[in-house]
């Protein structure tokens, strides 16, 4: 099994990680700078010197002069000298030097290296320079320079690089509880959101406590939680509205088929019981065919076969339909269109939102007024006006009209508000068609209905 490591346990283990790395670096480069460069400067200056001295022997030999030089280096720099005469009988100093140093000395090599002092026990840098004639070792010079007084001065730095080593490990760990708090804290309030939102319950809201990324994360899960809630709230509604229409026709059905079973129910009654029987299965049946238009629709799979269209016609002949409904009703129709408009989309789509539109003007328009239909251009597009002259919408219901089953009076539900799906399916529609739909009223005055589509390109319309 997986071992899990949290987020937060991954972060400290960056940081300690990150902290231990950084002071390792730092001791090492302390220990390079030392070495490399302090010790390396040193090694030059005692070369240095006994260059110096041994050019003095060179030209004068054991002089005043090279000793003179000796004590010179010996009282004035921090570094000793002195010189090991092989042509005497057990030479002092003899201690310093090793057999495989003798041997390179012999060579005529100088012996660079860092040892223990044979005497006071401490640590040392030591040169050996060979003094030679006629091919003989006669005698070494000898300069040294204890460490303990070459890392005096870096001790200083030293010290400032592990006071800096111990001020970044603690900035490292202020910094990670100010990680965990700007993104652990966070992402566990997501987390309860999303356990919440799991459960249905869409009301909880993750506090904002940055204007950063997650900040921005989780004003966009609260906006996801706003969204769903009001699409969860939509689908009860529609569940609610679906489950009532289904069953009052339903209802009506069943109770008046079981009334014509009464063998002593006359001709005429029978006859009214079979009426309302036809009328509730048609609405029924209206129903079904709407819900599966707006569920086709709101997926996107209703069949649609679009072509250039000329849109008054399309307009025209609707308006021949339904006129012998408004001249029964005693309301005129007044037209007004622009024959040059083409459009592209689909001819019966595009007359069943028409007439869904002219139907409800119909329907609250009352007798002796009149509903006026035109079109204009504007741009690149049509505007397709439907003004009635009936009583009007309330202003806080215009923006919910499409909304499925929504409707402004809900004691027209049964007698004269249709499904209450038609304006749903007339905004689906229009949609489609790269279109928009908005509504305008004034109460006591009547409503209006503005379509927009884009229009054709003359080059485009297929009619040239």
């Amino acid at each position: 099994m997986i071992k899990r490591y949290t987020i937060r346990r991954r972060i400290w283990i960056t940081i300690w990680f990150t902290s231990v790395f950084s002071a390792v670096l730092f001791v090492l480069l302390t220990f390079y700078l030392y070495d490399r460069f302090y010790l390396q400067t040193q090694e030059d200056l005692l070369l240095n010197r006994g260059e110096k001295l041994i050019n003095i022997y060179e030209s004068e030999g054991l002089s005043g002069a090279f000793y003179d030089g000796m004590t010179y280096t010996n009282e004035l720099t921090e570094s000793k000298v002195f010189f090991i005469d092989f042509l005497k009988k057990n030479p002092a100093g003899l201690r310093f030097l090793t057999n495989a140093d003798i041997e390179q000395l012999r060579n005529g090599e100088t012996v660079v290296s860092s040892r223990t002092h044979p005497i006071e026990g401490t640590d040392i840098l030591m040169t050996g320079f060979p003094i030679i004639e006629n091919n003989r070792l006669v005698g070494t010079l000898i300069l040294y320079l204890e460490l303990g007084q070459i890392s005096e001065p870096f001790r200083p730095l030293r010290l400032m690089i592990f006071f800096m080593i111990g001020l970044i490990v603690l900035n490292l760990v202020i910094f990670g509880r100010q990680i965990i708090d700007t993104i652990i804290r966070p992402l566990i309030d997501m987390k309860r959101a999303s356990t919440v939102y799991a459960q249905g319950d869409f009301a909880y809201r993750i506090p904002i406590q940055s204007d950063d990324e997650i900040g921005e994360l989780a004003e966009t899960l609260n906006k996801m939680a706003e969204s769903l809630g009001e699409v969860d709230e939509q689908r009860k509604e529609f569940l609610a509205n679906v489950s009532h229409e289904l069953r009052t026709p339903l209802s009506y059905i069943r109770g008046y088929t079981e009334m014509m079973q009464d063998k002593a129910l006359d001709e005429k009654t029978r006859d009214q019981y079979y009426q309302i029987i036809e009328r509730e299965t048609e609405r029924l049946q209206r129903l079904v065919n709407d819900l599966l238009d707006l569920a086709q629709l709101e997926r996107d799979s209703y069949p649609m076969t679009k072509q250039p269209l000329v849109f008054s016609q399309v307009l025209e002949d609707v308006v021949y339909r339904m006129e012998p409904i408004a001249k029964a009703k005693g309301v005129s129709i007044i037209t007004d269109f622009d024959p040059s408009q083409i459009v592209l989309g689909d001819n019966d789509r595009l007359e069943q939102v028409i007439g869904n539109l002219l139907d409800n003007a119909l329907r609250y328009t009352p007798a002796s007024k009149h509903i006026y239909l035109s079109t204009k251009t504007d741009g690149e597009q049509t505007i397709c006006s439907i003004r009635d002259e009936g009583e009007g919408i309330p202003p806080e219901h215009l923006e919910r009209l499409t909304k499925r089953f929504y409707r402004v009076d809900k004691s027209r539900t049964r007698k004269d508000g249709g499904t209450g799906l038609g304006l749903a399916i007339t905004k689906h529609i229009i949609d489609r068609h790269d279109g928009t739909i908005s509504f305008e009223s004034v109460l006591g005055q009547g409503t209006t209905v503005l379509i927009t589509l884009p229009l054709l390109p003359d080059e485009d319309d297929g009619f040239s």
